[in-house]
């Protein structure tokens, strides 16, 4: 992962978040797979590499004094721009954890096929979603992370 450069408070946020990654694996881990199995063990499997991919974020990062709240890769919390391959449309989605969705704000969990289609996809990335609804394709246009204080269910504080 290249070098990027992110404001005092994104880095500190990021921060912040790493750290609360852990409680929520540990909670959505017993609320909805108590016992041993493949989903568990394929839940497990996507904190880990998330974990080790937001550790990485951070390590490559450079505090400056930017204002820009832009990320190279979608987090918990991210707020992403992609656009329907298909029809051009273009639509904003929060990242947010099963617990916190908000679908009139455009949340969407990062257990659905979307929000796991985007997880750690970077600008410009293409994706391919496979839905209830049917097959979708969209492009990245940006993502965003917001500067106000994560709360403790990793997602930005509604104030």
């Amino acid at each position: 992962m290249d070098k990027v450069r992110l404001s005092p408070v994104i880095f500190e946020n990021l921060i912040k978040h790493l750290v609360n990654i852990e409680e929520e694996k540990e909670k959505l881990l017993e609320q909805y797979f108590p016992r041993p199995s493949k989903e568990r063990s394929d839940l497990e499997k996507l904190f880990d590499n998330y974990i080790r991919q937001v550790e990485q974020l951070i390590k490559n990062a450079i505090k400056s004094e930017t204002t820009n709240t832009n990320l190279p890769i979608v987090i918990f919390g991210s707020e992403v721009e992609v656009e329907n391959l298909d029809t051009g449309e273009i639509s904003r989605f929060r990242i947010v954890s099963p617990f916190d969705i908000d679908v009139e704000s455009g949340d969407i969990s990062y257990l659905s096929p979307m929000g796991r289609s985007l997880l750690l996809k970077r600008t410009g990335d293409e994706v391919t979603v496979h839905a209830p609804a049917g097959v979708f394709r969209y492009k990245i246009k940006s993502i965003k992370f917001p500067s106000s204080p994560i709360d403790s269910k990793n997602t930005p504080s509604k104030t």
